[in-house]
């Protein structure tokens, strides 16, 4: 047998794409090239045509939790906040704030295909006050494994500095400190928390680290400007898991 990949074709009749009209085969170039293979009439199953078909397994969804989350604060460059029961990002009083979270996927790297992947987070801060800019957060890749024993503002590792003061990340298109975020969400300034949950679509990057592309070094959480857009988010150290950070995946 000869195999001949027809899964795009296939995809197109199966989706209701196109009506299922079979396939046409044929030579490139038709000139002392010929050859024949068995039809469906030779009358032996171990010479006939065949089709084989992989069916994908049915999508399963699960919410990963017990992520280990840091904040980064400008002010306090080597204070590890490592315990906080809130994450934050933005500016404030000309002080910037940042964060770092980590889901662990092994489970999924290697053996699954991730269709979508979303972080949840649930925003509490500032309540009962609106703020003078919106707050557009935005998702990064963190350019090197860090320690959450360690991770600060300056160090992302016990006696080992970031290269950018603020953490080093990937953007989307793999440039290094880039402005292109994997997500975005934007939270307006006259917006006050409504006590449930914010998601971001972090579908590629999940899919880079389960497909083992890059190394999961999570994510890197930060404001697109940083100055009167303040906000907080509860933290994995909440204590209440109805309201800690969630990452959401679809995979088969």
């Amino acid at each position: 047998y000869y195999n001949l990949d027809v899964t795009d074709l296939v995809k197109e009749y199966t989706s209701g794409k196109y009506e299922n009209t079979g396939f046409l085969i044929k030579a490139r170039t038709e000139s002392n090239n010929y050859i024949a293979f068995y039809s469906s009439d030779i009358g032996n199953v171990n010479q006939e045509p065949k089709f084989s078909v992989t069916k994908k397994a049915p999508a399963v969804t699960v919410t990963v939790t017990g992520a280990n989350d840091n904040r980064l604060r400008q002010a306090s460059p080597d204070t590890v906040f490592q315990s906080s029961p809130y994450i934050d990002v933005g500016g404030m009083s000309n002080v910037r704030y940042r964060d770092i979270i980590r889901f662990d996927l092994s489970e999924y790297t290697g053996s699954t295909e991730v269709s979508n992947a979303a972080i949840s987070l649930y925003w509490y801060y500032p309540e009962g006050s609106s703020r003078p800019s919106d707050t557009i957060v935005e998702i990064y890749r963190p350019a090197s494994a860090w320690n959450p024993s360690y991770v600060s503002w300056n160090k992302r590792d016990k006696g080992i500095s970031w290269k950018n003061p603020g953490g080093d990340w990937y953007d989307k298109n793999g440039v290094l400190q880039g402005s292109t975020p994997y997500a975005t969400l934007t939270i307006k300034g006259s917006t006050l928390p409504d006590n449930r949950y914010y998601n971001l679509d972090v579908t590629d990057l999940v899919k880079e680290y389960t497909s083992g592309k890059y190394e999961n070094t999570g994510f890197l959480i930060k404001a697109r400007t940083e100055s009167n857009n303040y906000i907080a988010f509860y933290s994995n150290d909440i204590g209440n898991k109805d309201q800690v950070p969630k990452l959401q995946l679809v995979y088969s």
